[in-house]
This record gives C-alpha cells, structure tokens and sequence, in this order.
C-alpha cells in the first residue's frame, strides 16, 4: 500500500470530503445493519417466549399440561357449576350414586355404590370399593355404554380409575399429571360378553380377537371419549389394557374486571 507523503510544512494533507463521506455512510450503514439484526433476533425471542407461554397457559384443548380446556385448580365457579349441571344430569338418567368426600384434583367426586353404568357392570381387577370418579366419567359412561352393551359389552373388568399417576405413554413418564388423578378415566384389563366369555386384552388383543377390536372402534366412533389407548396406538405402556378417557371441555372462565383508575387530583372538585 502506498503511504501519504507530508508536506513541507510538516502537516498531513487534509482528508478529502468525498472520504469524509463515505466513511459517514459506511459507518450508519453499519450500525443500521446493527440495529436491525438486533431487532430481528429480539422480535425471534419474543415469539418464542410466545410460543412458550402460548403452549404453557392455554386453555385450548390441547393443552401442554394434559389438563381438560380451561381446567384450573383449585376448581373455578364455571368448573363447579359445570359439576352441578352433571350431578342433575346424573339425576334425570336415574342413576344411584353418592358424594364424596374431596379426593386429590377430582372437580366433582362421587361414589356409584352398585357400580353399573349404561348398562355395564365395573368389577375391580385388584381393590375393593367405594371407587371414587368423576361426575363426568360416570356420566360418559351411562351416556355411551349402551352402544358398547349393543356390541355384546356386559362386564368391565378394570384395574384402575383414580390414581395420582403421571402420563405414561410410549414407555415414557411425562411430567404432567394423567387423567386418572382427575377421576377422568378408567383402564379396563377385560372385557366380558353377554355369553359370559373373558377377553383379556394382554391376550386376546394381539391375536385379533374380533371382540376387542370391535370394542376399541365402538369406543372411538361414539364421541364420549377424549382419548382410547390401546395395544394398537400405544404397544408398550397399554399393551395390557384399554385407557379409557372422559371427553371433557370446561366452561371458559370469566374475564376478570379491569377497575379504571380516577386520575382526577384529591383536590380537584368532582361533579
């Protein structure tokens, strides 16, 4: 590169207006560049942020923390209302069963001390009664066991209902509580027909026994139900049984009132 000679005088040539400028330019040119690249990585992490707290807080129904569209805890007025319309409901079907007393994050906890719903006889696998569930689980229960009684269902023969279980799915413990723990859903190891017959699902179900699968497509195809896990969607945590799913959606809560602040001054007169 070739060097700037000085003058006589000792002093360095004055730079020339045209690099002034461009220099100027370069400079604002960068930091514009800056400042929008700032901004973009900003504007990013804002809508991740988002997005997180999006997934984290939402009361859509499919919520990240496996919990029914706006479900909070403790229960809200529109979640306990929501108890009493199915206690009513309960009612008008004619169904026997009793109040219990608060059991873990069941929003309306009963007892059904014949334990036949729809039509279906519940028989425990392991434990003795009282059984407590949700008003919501006796309620699909009595609503679309029927159609399972059309398809020969006369016997559940069920392991679990309430548990204060986490999900387990795939062979993977998630860290959100299940449904069980709501009193929402019911694993039922064997299913018995008007004949008498047992099918046990660690069993018959990987042999294609026409009973089971006529059972898991009643189930799926009747809308009473959030979720079916069985031998065929989940081969490992529910290679043994079918998890069963009450279909529930919670009112939306209200919003909450925003009070308007008086900026008026102490001293001023209000008319």
């Amino acid at each position: 590169m070739a060097s700037v000679a000085k003058k006589a005088g000792g002093s360095s040539p004055s730079p020339s207006p045209h690099t002034s400028t461009s220099t100027k330019t370069k400079t604002k040119t960068k930091t514009t560049k800056t400042k929008t690249a700032k901004t973009a990585k900003t504007a990013k992490t804002s809508k991740k942020s988002s997005k997180k707290a999006k997934a984290k807080h939402t009361t859509g129904v499919h919520r990240a923390d496996n919990m029914p569209a706006n479900w909070v805890w403790p229960p809200s007025r529109p979640m306990i209302a929501a108890g009493a319309q199915c206690l009513a409901k309960l009612d008008e079907l004619g169904v026997e069963y009793e109040r219990a007393e608060a059991q873990d994050k069941i929003v309306t906890p009963i007892v059904v001390p014949g334990m036949k719903l729809g039509g279906l006889e519940l028989d425990s696998l392991w434990r003795k009664g009282p059984f407590v569930m949700d008003c919501e689980l006796a309620l699909a229960l009595e609503t679309y066991g029927p159609q399972l009684a059309e398809a020969g269902v006369r016997k559940l023969i069920f392991s679990r209902i309430w548990g204060n279980t986490l999900v387990r799915v795939g062979g993977v413990t998630k860290p959100y509580l299940s449904r069980h723990a709501l009193g929402l859903a019911i694993d039922v190891y064997a299913f018995v027909d008007e004949a008498g017959n047992k099918s046990v699902v660690e069993t018959a179900y990987p042999q294609g026994d026409p009973f089971l699968v006529s059972i898991e497509d009643t189930v799926n195809a009747s809308g009473g139900f959030r979720l079916c896990l069985t031998p065929k969607n989940d081969p490992i945590s529910h290679h043994d049984h079918f998890h069963l799913e009450a279909a529930v959606v919670y009112p939306t809560p209200p919003t909450p009132r925003v009070s308007q602040r008086d900026d008026t001054p102490k001293h001023a007169s209000r008319h």
